[in-house]
């Protein structure tokens, strides 16, 4: 009989390749909304610019699947697996 466990560990850069961290001990019941401002925090990355807040996401490296706000970590992350973290780009006209 396994022992389930109830985090996981990953790896996350950022969209430039120039900032990366290893993610230990993330909750799998977790939202990808709860771990993205983590996320930004452990690798010192802004959370706003001079317009106000910036959205992120999390895709997965191997496939390159965007990572849904609400999706459940234990869900759509694989133990170990690699992801990146990116600035959301919304379309639409800024006037």
């Amino acid at each position: 009989m396994s022992v389930a466990t109830n985090t996981l560990s990953f790896e996350v850069r950022d969209i430039s390749g120039q900032k990366s961290a290893t993610v230990n001990d993330c909750p799998v019941d977790a939202s990808i909304s709860e771990v993205i401002p983590q996320l930004l925090a452990l690798m010192s990355l802004p959370m706003n610019d001079l317009s106000g807040p910036i959205s992120h996401a999390l895709r997965r490296d191997s496939d390159g699947a965007i990572l849904h706000a609400a999706d459940v970590v234990g869900d759509v992350v694989q133990p170990g697996e690699r992801l990146v973290l990116q600035p959301s780009v919304e379309a639409g006209c800024g006037f």
